[in-house]
């Protein structure tokens, strides 16, 4: 009979957490221009894999993960927007 105790993800789901809101914090301090653009879109992709691959896993904290997910979720989508539109703008 297995008495281990479930493993502990509270660490992994707050950082989840913490992720997602430093990708909403780079949109705001990230630089102007192509690069920064470039800059918001990376960190909230990397936020959200790191998010969702958190909140896959069981735990009380899970919903602060999946908070985490839904934040760098948004901004990876207006961040891809917005490096499109400066992209565009850059080649044209």
């Amino acid at each position: 009979m297995n008495t281990d105790p479930p493993p502990g993800h509270h660490t992994r789901h707050v950082l989840a957490l913490l992720a997602g809101l430093a990708a909403l914090a780079s949109v705001v301090w990230a630089p102007a221009g192509l690069v920064g653009d470039l800059v918001m879109l990376v960190i909230g992709v990397a936020a959200l894999l790191f998010a969702w691959e958190a909140a896959s896993r069981p735990g009380p904290l899970r919903a602060a993960a999946i908070g985490g997910a839904l934040l760098a979720g948004l901004v990876s989508i207006a961040a891809g927007g917005i490096f499109l539109v400066a992209l565009a703008r850059a080649l044209s």
